[in-house]
């Protein structure tokens, strides 16, 4: 358990009062303190006001409000806030695309009944989901038993806000960045080399709603090699995140499968819970998913990605690390920097989490940092050896 001082504020949403009940004791021995209640829609304003959480638990069974309309709402007037839906099992399998749309990190299905006893694995999986989302769990253990629980980074819209500079050469973060750490000086952009081979691309929290928004700038036609792409995200919402990028982008995006030849001008996305690496087989370039220890505490990992594609194309890698929590794909971009690839990196301004891209930038292996809008033109222009 994290000391009071590191403790995070999580407000909760429960009309049921076993179910209170069990996440009040399970909380007792947990990362987080609760704040005061708010068992009804009404009392949300009242209670995020007074006690600005940092993380909330809803409960879509709210007097008056059944479904996830209040999820939107609040993830829409706080899309960083991390949201837990707990939502009766029964429905959890129509619910949980459209939870994780709406900017939930997870949902976690309770049972029909309303014993305390088949309840405190609830309160056990939600548990489990935020210290995932806050890092606790890197601190204690890897992996959980709770069966139930489907999770996923939070599609949250990272726009570009007015005024937003033109894209530049990677630049140093500002002071009072996430790191704080000392940083070498940017590296001079490289403009003319020969175009790359592949593109593979790593995101994080809030990398689903930024993969749309990049994909939909860029035509297929403009990128004619093979598109790798690490999303840190469960097994069941890959192939949902693929098939949200067919259906709002000009792209066609699978899950990976194994042992698969890399397809130019198509998008494949690493399988949740599998590593997807590129390999050469029998003179074809392949796709491998394989299940070594998470990287990163991550499984799919972008450094491992990052680090077969160098080994694979060598300068031929164009690697794109968008926002998200954490540090992968940090030194797997050292790796393709260092077989003379090239590296961009969202800016800190149109990302959710400038935690991935910072890292790269920190440590002087961006060639590029952009907002979000401008990757798309960046990425077009890096197929014709101008970077």
């Amino acid at each position: 358990m994290a000391p009071d001082s590191e403790r995070k504020r999580l407000q909760l949403l429960a009309h049921s009062a076993a179910l209170r009940t069990a996440l009040r004791r399970a909380l007792n021995h947990s990362n987080y303190a609760l704040t005061p209640d708010a068992v009804a829609p009404s009392d949300v304003k009242r209670a995020f006001d007074e006690a600005r959480p940092d993380c909330l638990v809803l409960d879509t069974e709210l007097p008056g409000l059944r479904g996830l309309g209040l999820l939107q709402q609040i993830s829409r007037a706080d899309p960083r806030l991390p949201i837990v839906i707990v939502a009766p099992q029964a429905e959890m399998a129509k619910m949980r695309a459209e939870a994780v749309e709406k900017g939930a990190i997870g949902v976690v299905g309770k049972p029909p009944s309303d014993e305390p006893f088949a309840l405190r694995p609830v309160a056990q999986a939600v548990i489990d989901l935020l210290d995932s989302q806050f890092g606790f769990a890197a601190r204690r253990r890897a992996g959980s038993d709770a069966a139930s629980i489907v999770a996923a980074p939070r599609p949250t819209v990272a726009r570009m806000p007015p005024g937003t500079p033109p894209a530049s050469p990677a630049r140093p973060p500002r002071s009072g960045s996430a790191t704080g750490a000392a940083v070498p000086p940017p590296r001079a952009a490289r403009i003319h080399r020969p175009p790359p081979q592949v593109l593979v691309v790593a995101s994080s929290t809030g990398g689903p709603q930024a993969l749309i928004t990049l994909f939909s700038d860029i035509s297929p036609a403009a990128v004619t090699v093979p598109v790798l792409i690490v999303q840190h995200m469960p097994a069941a919402f890959t192939p949902i995140l693929a098939e949200h990028i067919t259906r709002a982008t000009a792209w066609t995006a699978l899950e990976a499968k194994a042992d698969e030849a890399l397809v130019s001008g198509e998008i494949r996305i690493a399988p949740g819970g599998h590593h997807m690496i590129v390999c050469n087989s029998g003179g074809t370039k392949r796709l491998k998913l394989t299940d070594t220890e998470p990287v990163n505490f991550c499984r799919p990992s972008a450094d491992v990605l990052f680090v077969s594609a160098a080994e694979v194309f060598g300068r031929g890698v164009l690697g794109v690390i968008l926002t998200g929590m954490g540090n992968d794909g940090c030194q797997g971009a050292k790796v393709i920097s260092a077989a003379g690839g090239a590296i961009f990196a969202q800016d800190k301004e149109t990302s959710v989490v400038w935690g991935m891209p910072g890292a790269a930038v920190g440590a002087g292996v961006a060639d590029r940092v952009f907002p979000l809008p401008q990757i798309a033109n960046a990425v077009q222009a890096a197929m014709k050896g101008i970077f």
